[in-house]
């Protein structure tokens, strides 16, 4: 390959990734127009993002750049629309590292020493969503001494792979119920 076929190469590349930067300023934009019309619900939904997830990977995308990708751009235009606080069940490079993956460094983030812990600040609602590993979560089925009434929202990541660890997002029950109302 010569220098100006790489050159043409490169122009084209960098034509097709202004286009691209358009295209994700315009789909931000709509941030504030998505808010208008949740009118107060709260925004993070979970099950649509998976679908619209899903849908990109069967237009023939590599599903682990799809989830990548688009998991940040949904938590960037996420944190246009409100300022989630989430809470996150440890502080080992490995779950900031899937929690950054998922959510980006776009929210307030507070990391707890343990799950019981963020399960407590998720009950007084100094948290609104948590970030647990899935280990924890079944851990956490065996003791019934635990009172917090929170229910799995996700689990993360959609496409993993076979040694990566999955990761569940929570939420109240009882702020889950209001929202659908």
């Amino acid at each position: 390959m010569n220098n100006l076929e790489l050159d043409t190469l490169r122009s084209q590349i960098d034509k097709i990734d202004s286009e691209l930067c358009k295209l994700i300023k315009e789909r931000q934009s709509l941030a504030s127009k998505i808010m208008n019309a949740k009118k107060g619900v709260f925004p993070f939904d979970p099950k649509r993002e998976e679908e619209l997830i899903k849908k990109l990977v069967s237009l023939g995308l590599d599903k682990f750049l799809v989830e990548k990708v688009w998991r940040q751009i949904i938590s960037s235009n996420l944190s246009m629309q409100k300022a989630i606080k989430i809470g996150v069940a440890g502080n080992d490079d490995e779950i900031k590292s899937a929690y950054t993956s998922h959510f980006g460094n776009y929210f307030k983030t507070n990391y707890f020493l343990s799950v019981i812990s963020l399960l407590a600040a998720l009950d007084k609602k100094d948290v609104e969503i948590g970030f647990i590993d899935s280990e924890s979560i079944n851990k956490l089925k065996q003791h019934t001494d635990v009172k917090v009434n929170f229910q799995i929202i996700a689990k993360v990541p959609l496409f993993k792979s076979p040694n990566q660890k999955e990761y569940n997002i929570i939420k109240l029950k009882d702020d889950t119920a209001k929202d659908n109302e």
